[in-house]
């Protein structure tokens, strides 16, 4: 079953439970219900609205994410169950044990897949950049040259622009690139979680202000899926955030990719990803379940 991403945009409603159901009440209105069973992220991005504890547990029992988004659609916080999965604290120790040099090696092959992902997303646009696909043989164990920097320089003009620059601050296309990546965050996470993995306890990104390291780690992939979303949404010159462009962006959890398996949605490429990971740890060396290709098998924006 498809799962959804519910976003709360309105001030003053408030969120409940009912026989199954999330409840959106404003005054004494309601706005309307949906399957509790069926939401996958709840996402509030507006202020002044509230949540009964008995919404956020019933979430929480579903394991479904909820996510709290800021400024310009920057996640500054999410609500994550912290025991979905039966072996989670035998998953807990792995990561905890997991050597320098494994997760150095695990991060090679995460920047690898990024930059051949963005690579992949200029061509696809008539944009091709030798020096780009070349960068993915340059990666060393951990990238110590910082390749995921230097393409990042030469994809991002060349992708939207010379006078694009990337920042999550800047309205319009880095609007929506932000909720992209806020939609995709909060999917990586609830993947780890399904996994028995915890978000906090990274391979690479490791900044203690963070929570959700290791799922900034594992999505990175898939950011270029994001990429090829915005620049399409772009090229229709649709970069307001209305509910229509909103409800497109979250459709790429349900976009198709190509994978060893066969065609496989997003999400479950991410939980895909996750497990693999833990292989990875079990086994003490890398082996990561990553999709043949970030551009979906149906090149127009899937709209839920």
């Amino acid at each position: 079953m498809n799962r959804r991403i519910i976003e709360i945009a309105d001030r003053g409603q408030y969120l409940s439970t009912h026989r199954g159901f999330m409840v959106v009440n404003k005054g004494k209105e309601e706005r309307g219900r949906v399957p509790l069973a069926d939401i996958e992220v709840l996402m509030l991005t507006s202020q002044g609205n509230s949540l009964s504890t008995n919404l956020i547990h019933a979430l929480l029992e579903q394991n479904a994410m909820i996510v709290f988004c800021g400024p310009n659609f920057q996640p500054a916080g999410m609500v994550w169950p912290t025991a979905p999965h039966h072996l989670h604290t035998q998953r807990l120790q792995l990561q905890i044990g997991a050597t320098v040099p494994l997760k150095k090696r695990l991060w090679q092959n995460l920047v690898q897949a990024k930059i051949g992902c963005q690579a992949e997303v200029l061509n696809f646009f008539g944009l091709p950049d030798a020096d780009l696909i070349s960068l993915t043989k340059q990666v060393g164990s951990g990238d110590p040259q910082n390749c995921e920097a230097q393409a990042a320089r030469r994809y991002w003009p060349t992708l939207m622009g010379k006078e694009f620059r990337r920042d999550p601050r800047i309205e319009g296309i880095n609007s929506l690139l932000n909720y992209g990546y806020s939609v995709l965050r909060s999917a990586t996470a609830r993947a780890l979680a399904g996994s028995g993995l915890h978000p906090s306890l990274g391979i690479h990104h490791h900044n203690q202000s963070n929570s959700f390291c290791l799922a900034d780690d594992l999505m990175e992939p898939f950011r270029p899926l994001v990429d090829w979303t915005v620049r399409q949404l772009a090229d229709e010159e649709s970069i307001e955030m209305v509910p229509e462009i909103k409800k497109r962006l979250a459709g790429i959890l349900k976009m198709d990719l190509e994978t060893s398996r066969g065609r496989s949605p997003v999400s479950n490429c991410l939980l895909k990803l996750a497990q693999s990971l833990v292989s990875s740890f079990t086994e003490r060396k890398p082996g990561l379940d990553l999709p043949d290709s970030v551009i979906p098998l149906t090149t127009t924006i899937e709209e839920l």
